[in-house]
Parts: C-alpha cells; structure tokens; sequence
C-alpha cells in the first residue's frame, strides 16, 4: 500500500506525542508548523531533522482509546459500555473485512511509505553533514523496523517494500516474504540503526532513539522469534540468540530498575540510567498532547467512569509478601480480608475494595460509592497502574493526563533475557538474577534455588504478568507466542461481588465477568480482503481466513 506524496508540499506534523526514554525537555515541545515547501525543508538541516519527529507518532499508545490493549487478554475486562469497541477481540469472530487492528495493514505500509521516501531524501541531500546524514537516516531506520514489526507479528508474511514507490508505479504487485525472513529484516534494520544512532543526545534532544534503545527493542524481537508459536522446532539457536541481545542490553548500562515501581510510569524526566526505553509522550497541554486515562479509569464515586476492570485471574496472580501463593500452605492468605499481605505490585496496580486513593477507602461493596447501578466496575475492581492520584481530573475538564505510555522499559529486558537463557541452557544463575533482580524491588524473596527448567519457565511467565500488567500489548502477545492463547483466551473472565454486613464485615462471592473465544486461526490477523483485490500476490490467505 503506497500513498503519493505532492511535488510541491511536505507536511511537517509535530504531534510529538511521544520519545524514547526519559528526558529533561522534550525536543518535541516546540511551537507546530503547517507546511513547509519540499525545497525549502530539503534545503535546511533544521527542518530535515524536525521532519523526523513525525515518525515518532507511529509508534503505539494505549491512551489512544477507553480501553486499553490489556483488555484483550484475560487480565481487563472493560464495563459494558465500551465492549463493542473490542467485540472481535473478545468473541474471537474475525472476518478478512472486519477484525481488529482492521486499518492496521493499510496504516503501516503509509508509514513505511513516508519514511522510505525520507530515507531516500536523506542519503541525497547535499545540505546534510556525513554526521547529520547517518543520524537522521539511522531514527528514520529504527522507525522502519518498529512498523515492519507491527506488520510480521499481526499478519505473519507481508511484503517488504524499500523504496517510495511513486503512484504512476502503483500497478507494481508487491509478494510476500516469509515471517522469517521478515523478522531476519527488521533484525538486520535495528543493526543498522543501532550501529548509526548515538548512544546519548544533548539535553535539548533527549527523546530521540538511541543506540541502547534500539539494541533494547531487537531484544523484543528475538524473544518472539525465538517462541513456540514460531519456533516450532525449539530450535535452541534462536533463543541463544534472543539471550544474547537483552544480555548485550544488561551489560550495556545504559538502563537500570527505578527504586519504586510507580517510578518509570509516573516520574518523567530521569536522566540517570532511566528504566524506560520506549515511550509514547505527552505534556498535558490542551490541544496538544493529553489523554484521558486517569478520570476514564477512576472508579465512578471519584467522578471516574472504569473503563478497564482489572479480572480475579489477574488478582489471584499476586503473591502473598512471603513469595507463597494464596493457594499454598502456609501463605496466611485470609478468605475474609483477601487483600492483605500482597506483592506490593497488587496494591500498586489495583484499585480494590477498602484501597486507600484519594483521600478516602475505595468502595467497590454493593452499593458502595464506587459500584453505581450501571456501568459499574464490571469485574469488582479498579485499574490503578499509570494514575496519578494527585491529579485533580475534575476541578478543570479541559485539562487531562499527561503520564506517558511506557511501550519497553528495562524490567522487560530482564525478564527476557531470564526466558531465553532459561529455554536455552536451563535455570542457571544468570536466570536467577535477573529475576530476583525484579523481586529485590518490590521487596519479594528470592525464588527457590532447586527449580527445574519447567518450574523456572512457569515463574517466568507468571513473574512477565505481574511485573507488566496492563503495559503495551505485552501479555495478549505473550499468549501468542507462546501458543497458549486458545486455552487462556477461551474461556469466562471473572470477578466478585462484595456484600458488606451491618457489622462492617465482608463477604466475598465470585461472578463471571465476560467471556472470551480464541481459535487457532486467531493467533494472525487476515490480510485485509481489500488488499488481496488488489494485489492478487498477497495470497494465499492466512489459514482459517
């Protein structure tokens, strides 16, 4: 899918909504320009390098909408209201004209379309610097990678298009690559990238990709490659390789674990060894770049609507403080006071009944202030993570969040890094570490020190839904990945009722909350029908389609 681009325009679009790890000043808080004429931004160093800063939006966001991707999967189950935006998710009743992520297909190949025609540009433009040239093609690079990424992990095999194809030239029929040799691609981008982007920028520029940043990202990608649902041999090579690269990420220092949980999502501006590494950025500034996530998702009697109910199956997750589940002897977990003696990430990440947030105990009980008669927390609990409860969403309604979207942050790499190395040689010590590493934060003990491979792999994958709760598209592709999403996504969601007594008491009964369909043809989005009309070398279709 290409798009003309005019002979005579070229729009500047400073939407700057997001950067690449934490920053003093944002290089994109900068007064917008409409449009610039091609020769004079080709021209001008200034505009070339400000031209880029577009590419920046292409990447994902979650406060883009009510709902966020969490809600997905099996950990969010939306109020009802808002579940017909996300109803093929959920019922798993996809078609080649209406599925999700539906303008995913046409959108990146836009995307690709515009930075390819930059790249091109770039390399020929006299008025760059040999220095300048290989900085600027080396983001757009990164960006490159980043969409072609969100092509191959939704539709398996697209085509890989390098060049602006002009629009006189559209009756040029693009084929496919393989998943695999796509992913080889993308790897071989975020080399090129990487090689090329500094490691650093001026404090001015703090934002932009770095050389870290991109390495931290192949990390990603390597671990999807290197998973069940595209491994199928357990070829041992790839998750050597997917080892290897968060290795070279941990080594690298250039990221580290914040001190307190809520650090990477609600600090900005950390310019020491920051834990985020991708983000999707906003000020705040009317007009400009706000989003609506915290009064969307605040339960109802603080003037919030809830969108996003965080379910039980994501609630049982949480370890009692001992490092003992609530079902195992010995946990103390308490049927009549559920909610106490947990990971602190629970309370952190979960607004649930008695919580304290703003100022008074959250009531999710029937007929508490925060569980009205309708559109009430359809699961009996609140998301917590990525609010700021500080800020004031009702005194100005004209004013919303600024709190930005982590995309990657280092815990990430490390709990990658443990799965790999854990496929690929078994729970060493290294395993061990960057896993207790995580733990060491939130004050929960150490793993046991006698885990078979199998052991280590369920503590990993249990460690990823906790420490990433709610983050990017994290656990619905972690599902993917790892071939588990028809079982863990076809099924009831569920949450509970709560009945508070006369005497102050509660009690707890379970409630199913919502129901999801996965079938193994849901695992790739179709390619879009429409594009099989017109380009009859995109068949055959994906399976099931």
């Amino acid at each position: 899918m290409n798009l003309p681009i005019s002979k005579y325009t070229l729009a500047i679009l400073f939407t700057g909504l997001l950067g690449l790890s934490s920053c003093q000043k944002d290089f994109l808080d900068r007064k917008p320009m409409n449009l610039i004429s091609e020769a004079d931004l080709w021209n001008d160093p200034d505009l070339i390098k400000m031209s880029l800063n577009e590419f920046y939006s292409f990447m994902n966001t979650g406060f883009a909408t009510t709902y966020i991707p969490a809600s997905y999967s099996d950990d969010l189950q939306v109020i009802g209201v808002e579940e017909g935006k996300i109803s093929t998710f959920l019922t798993g009743d996809f078609t080649s004209t209406n599925f999700p992520l539906k303008n995913l297909w046409k959108d990146s190949y836009a995307q690709i379309r515009k930075i390819n025609y930059f790249m091109e540009r770039a390399l020929k433009a006299p008025v760059l610097s040999d220095v300048q040239r290989k900085e600027f093609v080396a983001q757009a690079r990164f960006f490159r990678a980043y969409v072609y990424y969100q092509v191959f992990s939704n539709f398996k095999d697209a085509p890989v298009l390098l060049h602006a194809q002009p629009v006189e030239e559209a009756q040029d029929k693009p084929a496919k690559v393989s998943h695999k040799e796509g992913i080889a691609f993308i790897i071989e981008e975020l080399d090129k990238a990487a090689a090329d982007l500094p490691a650093t920028y001026p404090n001015d520029e703090l934002g932009r990709v770095t050389s870290p940043a991109a390495e931290a990202f192949k990390s990603r990608i390597l671990l999807w490659a290197a998973s069940p649902l595209n491994n199928t041999s357990n070829d041992l090579s790839a998750w050597q390789k997917a080892a290897a690269a968060a290795k070279k990420v941990m080594d690298g220092a250039a990221f580290s674990l914040q001190p307190d949980y809520n650090d990477p999502f609600l600090k900005k501006n950390v310019l020491v060894k920051p834990e985020v590494i991708l983000e999707f950025r906003y000020n705040g500034l009317k007009g400009e770049r706000q989003h609506g996530f915290d009064k969307n998702n605040s339960p109802a009697g603080y003037g919030g609507r809830g969108v996003n109910g965080p379910t039980q199956e994501l609630v049982n997750e949480y370890e009692m403080k001992n490092g003992k589940m609530t079902t195992e002897a010995g946990s103390g977990y308490d049927p009549a006071n559920p909610y106490a003696g947990r990971d602190i990430r629970f309370e952190k990440s979960i607004l649930f009944n008695t919580a304290p947030f703003k100022g008074r105990p959250v009531e999710t009980f029937t007929k508490g202030k925060d569980m009205p008669t309708t559109n009430a927390s359809p699961t009996g609990y609140y998301t917590r993570k990525f609010i700021a409860e500080d800020f004031d969403y009702n005194k100005d309604p004209n004013t919303t969040s600024s709190t930005n979207w982590i995309i990657l942050r280092y815990a990430e790499i490390l709990l990658n890094y443990a799965e790999a190395q854990n496929e690929a040689v078994g729970p060493d010590a290294t395993v061990y570490q960057a896993i207790n590493d995580i733990r060491k934060r939130v004050k929960m003990p150490e793993l046991a020190a006698d885990l078979t491979q199998e052991q280590m792999r369920a503590k990993i994958r249990h460690e990823r839904r906790i420490e990433l709760a709610f983050e990017d598209q994290n656990r619905y592709n972690d599902l993917r990945r790892w071939k588990e999403a028809a079982t863990a996504l076809n099924k009831s969601v569920n949450g509970v009722t709560i009945t508070k007594a006369t005497n102050g008491s509660f009690t707890y009964a379970p409630k199913v909350s919502g129901s999801r369909v996965f079938t193994d043809k849901n695992y790739w989005m179709p390619i879009p029908l429409v594009e099989l009309g017109v380009n009859p070398n995109l068949n055959p279709q994906n399976p099931g389609w």
